[in-house]
């Protein structure tokens, strides 16, 4: 019981047919199945996870413009950042040096742990939130897709491409769990961490310095209704696809 955690109920609502493609299988004859595990049709945990960080980021330049602490980081070594990313960050958008990391070494180790890091986990360190797969019983559909030849008109030849697809209607459905206090680690959500009280060496979370936030103020403003204002999610979207609705009910309070 090294843990106490909240638990939430996730449902994902499709609202559009909705996919989430998965590696081509030679032996299923589909070019572009969906992503199954255990024969039901999932959304990958990095897949929710990656729309959610997306979410609070949006929330945090919107809201927060101006205020360094809130800035959020653009998740990657800044080597790897592409030129319009390293614009954004030149707009004063994201927090400049790439992505959060923590190191006991302090050059190692970013001066700030911005607050989507510090939720989801930066390099180097854990975060509170784990974020899960999302299941359906559904069937997928099979559909095809075609490119039409300029000069003809009509569909160009060998260009057919099979696909499957989820229907509107479909739930998906697992459970967020927060960390709401690591006994082992004494970490508590809502608080700066310390890594090492001998050492004196923190995470540095000087957004939540100022008092500003507790534990039930993060879970509401930065994964309840960050969650909820997820509204496109998978791939397909420029061909009417990936519209969602998203619920969260609280579920219980669990030791682990």
């Amino acid at each position: 019981m090294s843990k106490i955690i909240r638990a939430f109920n996730v449902t994902l609502v499709t609202k559009e047919p909705f996919r989430i493609g998965a590696k081509q299988n030679i032996m299923s004859g589909i070019d572009n199945p969906i992503t199954t595990v255990g024969g039901r049709a999932v959304i990958q945990g990095s897949s929710l996870k990656g729309a959610l960080r997306a979410s609070i980021e949006e929330y945090l330049i919107s809201i927060f413009a101006g205020n360094s602490a809130m800035k959020p980081c653009i998740p990657s070594a800044y080597n790897t950042l592409s030129s319009d990313e390293k614009k954004l960050i030149e707009q004063g958008k994201f927090l400049d040096g790439g992505g959060c990391s923590y190191s006991p070494n302090p050059r190692h180790r970013s001066e700030s742990i911005c607050p989507a890091c510090y939720l989801l986990g930066a390099q180097g360190l854990v975060g509170f939130v784990r974020v899960p797969y999302l299941y359906a019983d559904a069937t997928p559909e099979e559909m095809y897709a075609v490119r039409i030849d300029r000069a003809t008109g009509v569909v160009s030849d060998k260009t057919n491409r099979d696909f499957q697809i989820i229907a509107d209607g479909i739930e998906f459905k697992g459970t967020l769990e927060i960390i709401e206090k690591d006994i082992v680690k004494g970490w508590i959500l809502g608080q700066s961490r310390v890594i090492d009280e001998k050492l004196g060496i923190g995470a540095n979370d000087s957004w939540l310095k100022n008092g500003t936030w507790n534990a039930d103020t993060i879970i509401d403003e930065f994964i309840i209704k960050r969650l909820k204002a997820i509204k496109l999610l998978g791939g397909f979207k420029s061909r009417g696809c990936g519209k969602v609705e998203i619920n969260i009910k609280k579920d219980e309070i669990k030791q682990g």
